[in-house]
Formats: C-alpha cells, sequence, structure tokens
C-alpha cells in the first residue's frame, strides 16, 4: 500500500519515477507490505506478455522465497534507485514481510522519490551492471556493488532511519490508520516523547 501523496512522471533519464504531488515531510510512512499484496505464482509469470515479464523482473522485489512480490498498487514500482535517497525501506514490520518505507528527508512538491536499491538483496544483478548513475556526491558510480553492504554504509542507512522513526508522532501519517489495523503492535511508533 502506498500513500497518496506520489505520481507517476516521466524522469528525464531513468524513464518513469514517483514525484510528489505535496511537501511529505522526514517520517512519514509512505508505502508498507499489507495484506492485499502477495507474490506472482509460476502459473501467473508464465501467462504475462514478455513486456509485462520484462518489467516485472526489473521492478518487483524478488523474495527470499524466489517469488516474485505482487504490490497492490503499482505505484509501487516506480521508485529510482539513488545513492543517497530520500526514502528507505525500515524494517518495523519484521523482515520477513518486506518492512516499511519512511520518508528519510523532507521531499518537495514536484521533487522525486528515491530509495535505495542496495538494501534488497538481489537488486544488484539488475540494478547495478555498469555501476550507478544517479549523480549525487557520495554515488558508488563505477563500483561492483555485492551483498551485504559495507558497515560504514549500513550505518549511514540506520542513522538516517532512526532519526525518520524519532519523527513519526510529529508528522502526518497518511497510512497510520490502514498500518495500525493490520500492525496494532507498532502503535508506540506513533506515541509522542518528551525527548523531542
Amino acid at each position: 500500500m502506498i500513500a497518496d501523496l506520489y505520481e507517476i512522471r516521466e524522469t528525464g533519464r531513468y524513464g518513469k519515477g514517483l514525484f510528489a504531488t505535496q511537501s511529505i515531510p522526514k517520517g512519514t510512512i509512505d508505502a508498507f507490505r499489507c495484506k492485499k499484496c502477495g507474490t506472482y505464482s509460476e502459473e501467473e509469470l508464465a501467462k504475462l506478455p514478455k513486456k509485462e515479464l520484462d518489467f516485472l523482473i526489473g521492478h518487483e522485489v524478488k523474495e527470499e522465497s524466489g517469488q516474485y512480490s505482487k504490490f497492490c498498487d503499482k505505484r509501487m514500482l516506480y521508485g529510482n534507485h539513488s545513492c543517497n535517497p530520500n526514502t528507505l525501506n525500515a524494517y518495523i514490520l519484521g523482515r520477513g514481510n518486506g518492512g516499511a518505507s519512511i520518508v528519510v528527508r523532507d521531499i518537495k512538491k514536484g521533487e522525486e522519490a528515491t530509495e535505495d536499491y542496495r538494501l534488497f538483496e538481489g537488486e544488484e544483478s539488475i540494478h547495478f551492471v555498469g555501476g550507478c548513475r544517479c549523480g549525487e556526491k557520495n554515488c558508488m558510480k563505477k563500483t561492483i556493488f555485492r551483498p551485504p553492504a559495507p558497515k560504514k554504509l549500513q550505518k549511514f542507512w540506520e542513522g538516517k532511519i532512526n532519526a525518520a522513526l524519532q519523527s513519526i508522532p510529529y508528522v502526518k501519517q497518511p497510512l497510520k490508520a490502514e498500518l495500525l489495523k493490520e500492525h496494532p503492535e507498532l502503535s508506540p511508533l506513533f506515541k509522542k516523547s518528551d525527548r523531542l
């Protein structure tokens, strides 16, 4: 499930991407894997036209089971990679179910939402052939990426995610009701603290 905060538009360099239709503050949970999401069966994959199958293989997440994720909202397939992303996958739901996407730095209206594909093991074989072209100051460029991620990169992700998690109770959460309906155990994330 993805919040109604984005639209699919041409990026001018990567084909299509997700662009913010309004300003989105750090700490916003903008997507999570809900009960409507699933995986493709072998039979479903075999019935797909080649063009659709190629798109799926290039954009869907491959599960540990070897099956491809089937997201309930196709907008979830259009988040492009950046080595300095403004959203990251936080495993607040547990590692087995794909986690939730959280905004780790403010996204301006009209700005492209990006994620770091290096968080998803198995993506390197598809997305980093020939290196990265995201253009960020910390871009890995022609460096070969193979999991696990270096400790320095893991600390970078953890710092961004932890800071964003602290902001959750203080920003509008468009997916809060749906998230808590499926994961009531996450209610403490939304409680304000005297520490901030």
